[in-house]
């Protein structure tokens, strides 16, 4: 991973953590595009990283589960509600604190796949793809939420 690709992941998660901190309408459609060019971006990311071994696939189906499990917890912690007669979202503390423990895992299960034989270039690679894996599952949990309210959402096609 090169210095550009570790500046765009963190202007990219200071930009969507930032924006949904101080809140923002529901939209469907940046709740659904915006996780699948993360994830699709971070794929060709991880393919330009070399030949993935067993060991490296292993490890990076287990950071995509825990990706998506918290993924999914922390799209039940998101605070929904009307304003301006459609519907908002926000993160709440215990939200911001699972993206914190998000990142320490990450870092933790990096470590562990690197100590295990997978390969550090094809960890450090699948950082964009397991973010946009993460927003894909919040989204999963919000959208329905989000639709179950009855509170105008905004679908923009």
């Amino acid at each position: 991973m090169n210095i550009l690709q570790i500046v765009l992941i963190i202007a990219v998660a200071a930009l969507v953590i930032g924006k949904r901190l101080t809140g923002r309408p529901v939209d469907t459609r940046r709740s659904v595009v915006m996780p699948g060019i993360l994830a699709v971006y971070g794929w060709f990311i991880l393919q330009k990283s070399g030949t993935l071994t067993h060991t490296d696939q292993v490890w990076l189906a287990v950071e995509g589960a825990v990706s998506v499990a918290i993924g999914l917890v922390r799209g039940s912690t998101i605070r929904l509600y009307e304003r301006d007669g459609v519907l908002w979202a926000r993160y709440r503390p215990l939200t911001l604190l699972l993206w914190i423990g998000s990142i320490a895992a990450r870092f933790g299960l990096e470590a562990a796949a690197v100590g295990a034989g997978a390969g550090k270039a094809a960890m450090t690679s699948s950082t964009m793809l397991m973010f946009g894996v993460s927003l894909a599952a919040e989204s999963l949990i919000v959208l329905p939420r989000a639709y179950a309210s009855g509170i105008p959402v905004l679908a923009r096609s």
